[in-house]
């Protein structure tokens, strides 16, 4: 790449070296159309140059129309530009425990028995170690948004939710973190329990429950949806997290907001059961959800580690949200990493475009970078509620990722594909942490 403007002639390497510039033009890009609003060329890109100034993008342009500001110059050489990263469905609170302790393989239900044996171990200082690990992750592969679950149950010990209540305050320059206490809704029949749960929504404004063939699913849901539109919660769900057919957690969801006029924002995770519908059946759940307002966050990583898991036999069937579908019906969905280093997943790394690569074979996504990006930029903001929601245009603030590659290909067929991270328009050296940070 060349940095040229000014009288400054500067060649460097991939990638560009433009920390001590506050004032440029990044020109010859390539932005998905979701993210952009210049008609795209031929090839489907929206190719472009931007004008970037004291940590605001001041303009969007056609590439190669001149500059509309008088400004070092740098050619990107085609290279492809997304906005910040955002990740809607993490579980800080278990990221890494695999460092410090070993996991047999098995199925959702082992996953979350191990897990609550696994927490009985857990301290303070470790959980920081695991959850700044992991934000130091997220940051270094270009992530400006982040929401965890949280396990909220009466034997969860109190240290979690003063770790990551500090979490949220040290990265808030860097990462917005959101938090949402999660909890099975079975445990909300103890009004004790409620007050603390209740309580802890109150403080982030936001309720998680996971949802997975309890009895009486719509009558437990409905004071839970009043209450939460009484205090103006949005909620957040684990939904139909397997593949039996005879899931109908999201139908019942569907039919609580509707009923409820419940007015924020539903974001459900995982929904595998509709792979399992019949085509009738699930296409209709599918257009009430829509009808519902719902949002939608696929978890590809731990779904396709954790269904059809059996010892004794080779997996038959994979699970993940059906994207297309979902997307073609006109729901807001997203990508997440959910589980990272757990008994539920033993891969990941907090990265959005390994997740959304990853999701893309699974879900048989052409064209991810290009045409899915959306996905973990766009969506992603719409659905937690940030107040850019990532589209690149005048005025918005230049938190942005420069990847190396110039077509969807060059990008999905690494698993980390290379990038340069651009914040309040700075070009930042970042490298992942070495893992040895954790023990």
């Amino acid at each position: 790449m060349t940095l040229t403007g000014e009288g400054e002639i500067l060649a460097t390497g991939w990638p560009p070296d433009f920390r001590n510039h506050t004032r440029y033009r990044l020109t010859n890009l390539r932005v998905p159309p979701a993210l952009c609003d210049v008609s795209p060329s031929s090839n489907g890109w929206c190719e472009i140059d931007l004008g970037i100034d004291q940590g605001k993008i001041v303009s969007v342009e056609p590439a190669g129309q001149g500059g509309a500001i008088d400004a070092p110059t740098i050619d990107a050489l085609e290279s492809i530009l997304l906005s910040g990263l955002v990740d809607c469905h993490t579980h800080l609170d278990k990221a890494h425990v695999s460092s410090f302790a070993e996991f047999s393989s098995s199925d959702l239900v082992g996953a979350i028995g191990a897990m609550a044996e696994n927490k009985k171990t857990w301290t303070a200082d470790q959980l920081q170690r695991r959850v700044e690990f992991s934000l130091k992750s997220s940051f270094a592969y270009g992530t400006r948004a982040l929401r965890s679950h949280v396990d909220f149950a009466p034997e969860s010990p109190q240290f979690i939710w003063e770790v990551m209540n500090a979490a949220v305050d040290g990265w808030r320059d860097r990462i917005d973190v959101q938090l949402v206490p999660l909890a099975n809704i079975l445990h909300f029949d103890d009004p004790g329990f409620c007050h603390s749960i209740y309580a802890t929504a109150r403080q982030h404004g936001r309720i998680g429950m996971f949802l997975y063939d309890q009895p009486n699913l719509k009558s437990r849901l409905l004071p839970i949806f009043e209450r939460a539109k009484t205090e103006g919660w949005d909620i957040d769900l684990h939904v139909d997290e397997g593949l039996d057919a005879k899931l109908d957690g999201l139908n019942t969801v569907a039919q609580v907001v509707l009923e409820t006029t419940f007015t924020g924002t539903v974001l459900c995770g995982h929904c595998v059961a509709l792979n399992s519908y019949n085509d009738k059946r699930r296409s209709k759940i599918i257009r009430r959800a829509v009808d519902a307002g719902l949002h939608f966050v696929a978890l590809p990583s731990t779904n396709l580690y954790l269904q059809s898991r059996d010892q004794n036999h080779m997996p038959q069937f994979r699970g993940m949200a059906p994207v297309a579908n979902l997307a073609a019906a006109g729901a807001t969905v997203s990508m997440g990493a959910d589980n990272v280093g757990d008994a539920f997943c033993a891969f990941g790394d907090f990265d959005p475009m390994a997740v959304l690569n990853l999701g893309a074979q699974l879900g048989h996504l052409d064209e991810p970078a290009r045409d899915w990006a959306e996905l973990v930029t766009c969506n992603p903001a719409t659905s937690i509620g940030l107040e850019w929601n990532g589209k690149i245009c005048s005025g918005a603030p230049a938190d942005l990722v420069l990847f190396a590659g110039r077509t969807s290909g060059e990008i999905s067929q690494r698993n980390a594909p290379r990038r340069a991270i651009i914040r309040k328009g700075k070009c930042l050296s970042l490298d992942p942490p070495d893992f040895r940070e954790l023990n």
